[in-house]
Protein backbone atom coordinates (compact mmCIF):
# COMPACT_ATOMS: atom_id res chain seq x y z
CA UNK A 1 0.00 0.00 0.00
CA UNK A 2 2.14 2.79 -1.28
CA UNK A 3 1.85 5.57 -3.81
CA UNK A 4 4.08 8.31 -5.16
CA UNK A 5 3.42 11.53 -7.02
CA UNK A 6 4.36 11.50 -10.70
CA UNK A 7 7.42 13.60 -9.88
CA UNK A 8 8.46 11.14 -7.17
CA UNK A 9 8.95 13.96 -4.65
CA UNK A 10 6.25 12.68 -2.29
CA UNK A 11 5.71 9.06 -1.30
CA UNK A 12 2.89 7.76 0.89
CA UNK A 13 2.46 4.44 2.68
CA UNK A 14 -0.61 3.13 4.48
CA UNK A 15 -0.56 0.93 7.57
CA UNK A 16 -2.53 -2.13 8.55
CA UNK A 17 -2.00 -1.76 12.30
CA UNK A 18 -2.37 1.95 13.20
CA UNK A 19 -4.65 2.79 10.22
CA UNK A 20 -2.51 5.83 9.33
CA UNK A 21 -0.90 7.11 6.15
CA UNK A 22 2.69 8.31 6.32
CA UNK A 23 3.70 11.06 3.88
CA UNK A 24 7.43 11.37 3.07
CA UNK A 25 9.22 14.23 1.34
CA UNK A 26 11.78 12.37 -0.78
CA UNK A 27 13.96 15.47 -1.20
CA UNK A 28 14.68 15.54 2.54
CA UNK A 29 13.89 11.92 3.43
CA UNK A 30 11.73 13.14 6.33
CA UNK A 31 8.17 12.29 7.26
CA UNK A 32 6.18 15.33 6.15
CA UNK A 33 2.86 14.34 7.73
CA UNK A 34 0.84 11.48 9.17
CA UNK A 35 -2.76 11.35 7.95
CA UNK A 36 -5.24 9.90 10.45
CA UNK A 37 -8.93 9.22 10.15
CA UNK A 38 -9.38 5.66 8.90
CA UNK A 39 -10.80 3.23 11.45
CA UNK A 40 -9.47 0.09 9.75
CA UNK A 41 -6.38 -1.04 7.82
CA UNK A 42 -5.43 1.15 4.86
CA UNK A 43 -5.34 -1.22 1.92
CA UNK A 44 -4.90 0.99 -1.16
CA UNK A 45 -3.45 4.37 -2.15
CA UNK A 46 -3.47 6.36 -5.40
CA UNK A 47 -2.47 9.92 -6.27
CA UNK A 48 -4.62 11.86 -8.70
CA UNK A 49 -2.88 11.96 -12.10
CA UNK A 50 -4.02 15.56 -12.61
CA UNK A 51 -3.58 17.03 -9.10
CA UNK A 52 -0.51 15.77 -7.23
CA UNK A 53 -1.84 17.11 -3.94
CA UNK A 54 -4.86 14.74 -3.88
CA UNK A 55 -4.37 11.23 -2.51
CA UNK A 56 -7.14 8.61 -2.47
CA UNK A 57 -6.99 5.91 0.22
CA UNK A 58 -9.10 2.76 0.56
CA UNK A 59 -9.67 1.02 3.86
CA UNK A 60 -11.28 -1.94 5.52
CA UNK A 61 -13.35 0.63 7.45
CA UNK A 62 -15.64 0.71 4.38
CA UNK A 63 -14.49 4.09 3.12
CA UNK A 64 -12.41 5.77 0.47
CA UNK A 65 -10.95 9.06 1.63
CA UNK A 66 -9.58 11.87 -0.50
CA UNK A 67 -6.79 13.82 1.18
CA UNK A 68 -4.95 17.02 0.37
CA UNK A 69 -1.44 15.89 1.31
CA UNK A 70 -0.09 19.44 1.26
CA UNK A 71 -2.61 20.66 3.84
CA UNK A 72 -1.96 19.43 7.37
CA UNK A 73 -4.47 16.70 8.28
CA UNK A 74 -6.44 17.67 5.21
CA UNK A 75 -9.16 15.05 4.75
CA UNK A 76 -11.00 16.40 1.73
CA UNK A 77 -13.85 13.93 1.25
CA UNK A 78 -15.10 10.57 2.58
CA UNK A 79 -16.79 8.18 0.14
CA UNK A 80 -18.82 5.58 2.11
CA UNK A 81 -19.27 1.93 1.06
CA UNK A 82 -21.22 -1.02 2.43
CA UNK A 83 -18.23 -3.41 2.49
CA UNK A 84 -14.48 -3.23 3.10
CA UNK A 85 -12.69 -1.38 0.29
CA UNK A 86 -9.70 -3.29 -1.06
CA UNK A 87 -8.15 -1.12 -3.75
CA UNK A 88 -8.50 2.27 -5.41
CA UNK A 89 -7.33 3.66 -8.76
CA UNK A 90 -7.78 6.87 -10.76
CA UNK A 91 -8.74 6.94 -14.42
CA UNK A 92 -5.81 8.48 -16.37
CA UNK A 93 -7.67 11.78 -16.87
CA UNK A 94 -8.34 12.05 -13.10
CA UNK A 95 -12.09 12.48 -13.62
CA UNK A 96 -13.10 9.09 -12.24
CA UNK A 97 -12.08 6.93 -9.30
CA UNK A 98 -12.69 3.17 -9.19
CA UNK A 99 -12.53 0.98 -6.11
CA UNK A 100 -13.23 -2.67 -5.40
CA UNK A 101 -14.96 -4.04 -2.33
CA UNK A 102 -15.01 -7.30 -0.42
CA UNK A 103 -18.44 -8.09 -1.90
CA UNK A 104 -16.90 -8.34 -5.40
CA UNK A 105 -18.20 -5.04 -6.73
CA UNK A 106 -16.39 -2.21 -8.50
CA UNK A 107 -17.71 1.25 -7.63
CA UNK A 108 -17.04 4.27 -9.86
CA UNK A 109 -16.96 7.72 -8.27
CA UNK A 110 -16.70 11.28 -9.48
CA UNK A 111 -13.77 12.45 -7.30
CA UNK A 112 -14.52 16.12 -7.92
CA UNK A 113 -18.14 16.06 -6.68
CA UNK A 114 -17.81 12.98 -4.43
CA UNK A 115 -20.75 11.27 -6.13
CA UNK A 116 -21.19 7.56 -6.88
CA UNK A 117 -21.57 7.27 -10.66
CA UNK A 118 -22.33 3.54 -10.98
CA UNK A 119 -21.40 0.05 -9.79
CA UNK A 120 -20.36 -3.10 -11.63
CA UNK A 121 -21.33 -6.28 -9.80
CA UNK A 122 -18.32 -8.45 -10.60
CA UNK A 123 -18.72 -11.30 -8.13
CA UNK A 124 -20.06 -13.77 -10.71
CA UNK A 125 -17.44 -12.69 -13.25
CA UNK A 126 -14.49 -13.29 -10.95
CA UNK A 127 -15.74 -16.81 -10.25
CA UNK A 128 -15.91 -17.61 -13.97
CA UNK A 129 -19.66 -17.62 -14.63
CA UNK A 130 -21.95 -14.88 -15.81
CA UNK A 131 -24.87 -16.63 -17.46
CA UNK A 132 -27.95 -17.51 -15.44
CA UNK A 133 -27.66 -21.06 -16.81
CA UNK A 134 -24.08 -21.52 -15.57
CA UNK A 135 -23.95 -24.44 -13.18
CA UNK A 136 -22.88 -23.47 -9.67
CA UNK A 137 -20.22 -25.74 -8.20
CA UNK A 138 -17.69 -25.43 -5.41
CA UNK A 139 -15.05 -24.67 -8.05
CA UNK A 140 -16.90 -21.67 -9.45
CA UNK A 141 -18.60 -20.45 -6.28
CA UNK A 142 -18.35 -16.69 -5.84
CA UNK A 143 -17.97 -17.05 -2.07
CA UNK A 144 -14.69 -15.47 -0.98
CA UNK A 145 -13.99 -14.01 -4.42
CA UNK A 146 -13.19 -10.33 -4.87
CA UNK A 147 -10.98 -7.98 -6.86
CA UNK A 148 -7.74 -6.84 -5.22
CA UNK A 149 -6.25 -5.08 -8.26
CA UNK A 150 -7.75 -2.59 -10.70
CA UNK A 151 -6.12 -0.90 -13.69
CA UNK A 152 -7.61 1.45 -16.29
CA UNK A 153 -6.63 1.22 -19.96
CA UNK A 154 -4.53 4.16 -21.19
CA UNK A 155 -7.60 5.91 -22.63
CA UNK A 156 -9.75 5.12 -19.56
CA UNK A 157 -12.43 3.30 -21.54
CA UNK A 158 -11.73 -0.14 -20.00
CA UNK A 159 -10.83 -1.35 -16.56
CA UNK A 160 -9.01 -4.60 -15.79
CA UNK A 161 -9.83 -6.33 -12.52
CA UNK A 162 -8.07 -9.26 -10.89
CA UNK A 163 -7.95 -10.82 -7.49
CA UNK A 164 -8.74 -13.93 -5.53
CA UNK A 165 -9.44 -16.25 -8.47
CA UNK A 166 -7.76 -17.44 -11.64
CA UNK A 167 -9.75 -14.97 -13.77
CA UNK A 168 -8.94 -11.45 -14.90
CA UNK A 169 -11.97 -9.45 -15.96
CA UNK A 170 -12.07 -6.58 -18.44
CA UNK A 171 -15.01 -4.18 -18.32
CA UNK A 172 -16.12 -1.53 -20.76
CA UNK A 173 -16.42 1.36 -18.32
CA UNK A 174 -18.96 3.38 -20.33
CA UNK A 175 -21.28 0.41 -20.89
CA UNK A 176 -20.57 -1.16 -17.46
CA UNK A 177 -20.25 -4.67 -18.97
CA UNK A 178 -17.59 -7.33 -19.36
Amino acid sequence: MEASTQSGEVICAGTLDTFEIFVWDMRTGNVKDILSGHEGPVHGLAFSPTDASVLASSSWDRTVRLWDVFESKGGVETLPHTHDVLTVVYRPDGKQLACSTLEGHIHFWDPIDGLLMYTIEGRRDISGGRLMTDRRTAANSSSGKFFTTLCYSADGSYILAGGSSKYICMYDVADQVS
